[in-house]
Formats: structure tokens, sequence, C-alpha cells
């Protein structure tokens, strides 16, 4: 997949995990996709959940058909509510590529948000992206004060002879409407099974390693800090987690704290990694990380030998349940 975006910084994770990912240069690449007629995928895809995967792959079965590429325009940043996002623009990148997107393109959103909807038609769609047909979901807005929605679209659309694909309302196994706002309110109830169904895969973290207080070394548990992200988090707690490290092709296991550290550290936020069987310094190393499971949440202990005693205890009990969630996810597959 490669990136059409004015910003490297918001995708600089991603790019260093993934070397197969290309970056090369905005006007090399702007000037690629027009020289051939694009799919083009339009919506936010905040996470990336099964709704949102029916309409890439849909695209992609299209593309390939046709012979055609495949565009996901979205936007980079979210004006409001920033840090109920539940994928930063690095996290997305990876999930859209896993989907075979073969472009994202990361608009900046105040460059359109004063957009006509007839503006936004003729000037991103069909002068920039140069679609060929274009895919959007049921409850897609766009334009200035989000005035024009998929039937507005699909109106516009047919005046340039530009097919419009809608995807229609995708339900779970309870007939209800999976959406990115149920998503997130499993996230923060810490229900990673539901979580993991309505997404269809599970709950990511992906980010650098930086330089913590190295408590976790001082108590006996070194941990690998990431710096805190825009973004939703679920209750500060200790989690079960899959582990990948840029370079490394294994498969790791650990448990992370998500949290303030109130026994030694109160205030400061933190994502803290423990993994199982690790000793290499990874500092500057991009890590991705699963959230399987919630061992349990925060707590203030009485003393540094009471949370060093839990956190054994929390070792322990991951380590013993990480033979369920191979065999469950042997199953799965």
């Amino acid at each position: 997949m490669k990136f059409i975006t004015e910003n490297l910084s918001e995708i600089e994770d991603i790019v260093k995990y993934n070397s197969d990912l290309e970056f090369t240069d905005y006007d090399k690449n702007l000037k690629e996709i027009k020289q051939n007629k694009n799919i083009v995928i339009l919506g936010n895809f905040d996470g990336i959940h099964i709704g949102h995967q029916i309409i890439l792959q849909k695209a992609v079965k299209e593309a390939k058909e046709k012979n055609l590429k495949t565009i996901v325009y979205t936007f980079s940043e979210y004006p409001k509510n920033q840090q109920t996002k539940i994928t930063t623009c690095s996290e997305k990148a990876y999930l859209l590529n896993e989907n075979g997107i073969d472009y994202l393109y990361l608009e900046q959103f105040e460059k359109v948000r004063n957009y006509s909807v007839e503006e936004f038609v003729e000037k991103i769609i069909v002068n920039i992206l140069n679609a060929n047909e274009v895919y959007c979901g049921f409850n897609f807005t766009f334009g200035k004060g989000k005035s024009g929605n998929a039937e507005t679209l699909e109106k516009l659309l047919r005046e340039k002879n530009i097919k419009l694909n809608v995807q229609k309302a995708v339900l779970d196994e309870n007939r209800e409407i999976i959406s990115s706002t149920r998503v997130r309110n499993c996230i923060r109830e810490g229900n990673f099974e539901k979580v993991r169904k309505l997404l269809g895969h599970n709950f990511i973290i992906l980010g650098e390693v930086v330089y913590g207080k190295q408590l976790g070394r001082m108590i006996g548990f070194p941990t690998a800090n990431l710096r805190f992200e825009n973004k939703i988090y679920p209750k500060f707690g200790v989690y079960g987690v899959k582990i990948r490290i840029q370079g490394d092709e294994k498969v790791y296991n650990g448990v992370m704290n998500i949290g303030r550290n109130p026994t030694v550290d109160v205030g400061v936020l933190s994502v803290e990694t423990n993994i199982f069987d690790f000793n290499k310094d990874i500092y500057g190393k991009v890590i991705f990380i699963e959230i399987l499971e919630n061992i349990r949440h925060e707590k203030k202990f009485g003393s540094v030998d009471e949370l060093k005693e839990q956190i054994g205890k929390d070792v322990d009990y991951w380590k013993n349940k990480i033979s369920y969630w191979r065999k469950k996810y042997q199953k799965e597959k």
C-alpha cells in the first residue's frame, strides 16, 4: 500500500514497523493515481470493523476484476472528540493494508471543510482521485456542515457517469448495527470478547517504545513503554496481550498495564508492556500490541512489595491462559 499525505509524522510508526509499506513522494503518488481510473472508498473507517471490511472487500474484488486500483480517502485528523478514535492513522493504515488496499489518501480536514457537495465531487472525487466507481457506507456524509449524504452523492456522481455503491448497515448476531460507537463502548467497558466480534480482529495499539521511569525494571518486571497516543483506551488496569516487534517475526505474549501507576507514580499516564521471555533493548522500535483480555482493574497497593506480588500473580495467570487463547485462535482459523 502507498500513502498520499502531506504530513509524514501521521504515519511514521507504521512505515517504520512495516518496511513493505511505501511512502515515496506526495506529488509522485498523486500523478500515479491520475494515470488510470480508480475505485474510491470514502469514509472515516475508525477501527476498521466488520462493516468497514465488507465495503473494503467488495471494492478490492471489483478492482481486481476490472484491473483498477483502490483508494481509501479519509481524514487524517478528527476535528472533534479526538480522544475517542479507535485507531490512529498508523493503526488504520495497518488494517487497511491487511484488507488489500492500494492507496491510502489522508486528507487534511481544514483543506476541504468548506467545500460544497458539488465542489467535493468535482475537485476531489473527479479531478484528484480520478474515480471510476465510488463506495461508501449508508450513513456517509460530506460537504460543508455535512450537507451531503449517500443520496446526494449518488445524484452528483450519476451526472458524471460514475457509479456509487452504498453499503447497507451490517448487523451482528443480535440484529444490531455494527458501528464504531458500539466498539468504543465495549472498549470502555473492557469487554474485549465483544470488541473482537464487532471488529473482526483484536483491539490494537501500535507505537514506538520510549524511555519511561524504568519502574518496572526496578521491581523485577521490565516493561516496554509506549507514548500515550490521542485515542480511546480501555479502563485502567492490566491486560493479557500478544506483541510483535519491528524487525522480529516472532509473536510474543505478555501483560500490559494501562493507567497512572497509583502505587508508585500517581498522575502519570502510561502504556507499559512486560514481554515474556524477552530481554533485548528495543528503545526506538515500533511494537504492535493486540489486547485479548482484561486481567484486573487498576488498584493502589499499600506498598511496592504488595504491587510486586500482584504483578507476579498477573503474569502467572496470563501464562496459564496462553494455551487457551492459542487453541481458540486455531479453531477460529
